[in-house]
């Protein structure tokens, strides 16, 4: 309980760093998403509800924080850098997150270092991640999330 609120606490500074008023950057709130584990048979949760913000500090990078019921049915908050280096046209754009996320077994913070594939629309954006098994405390998975466009 005590990790869960020290998360908490750091999230919140996170979103008052990143949530000033600068008119060039986007601006997305995030809703979890789901997940498609690699080993099917040990009952993960697949539905990983959650909030999350985002905001692209340039064209090709952006930074991002929320909060999550992660696939072992616990509470995950993270932090992430998102690199986009590759833009493959029609909205779609493809590169790395590094960051750290919480509540896995054996690990306080898991670090991250995920490939990733995003697709905007006007309003709506999808991003896939690729989450690599790291045994014995992480099984791997792909993770689709959904976000809304607060601001352009």
């Amino acid at each position: 309980m005590k990790r869960t609120k020290i998360a908490a606490r750091a999230l919140m500074a996170f979103f008052a760093c990143v949530a000033g008023n600068a008119s060039w950057a986007t601006d997305l709130v995030s809703f979890g998403g789901a997940s498609y584990h690699f080993e099917r048979d040990l009952g993960y949760n697949e539905f990983n509800y959650g909030l999350g913000y985002e905001r692209d500090l340039r064209d090709d990078f952006s930074i991002s924080g929320g909060v999550f019921k992660n696939s072992i049915r616990r509470a995950a908050f993270y932090v992430l850098g998102n690199y986009y280096p590759v833009t493959l046209g029609a909205g779609f754009r493809l590169g790395l997150a590094i960051g750290g996320v919480s509540g896995y077994r054996h690990l306080a913070v898991a670090p991250a270092l995920l490939p990733a594939l995003e697709w905007r629309g006007e309003r709506l954006a999808l991003q896939t991640y690729v989450i690599p098994t790291i045994k014995p405390h992480i099984d791997g998975a792909v993770v689709l999330q959904v976000k809304y466009q607060l601001s352009k």
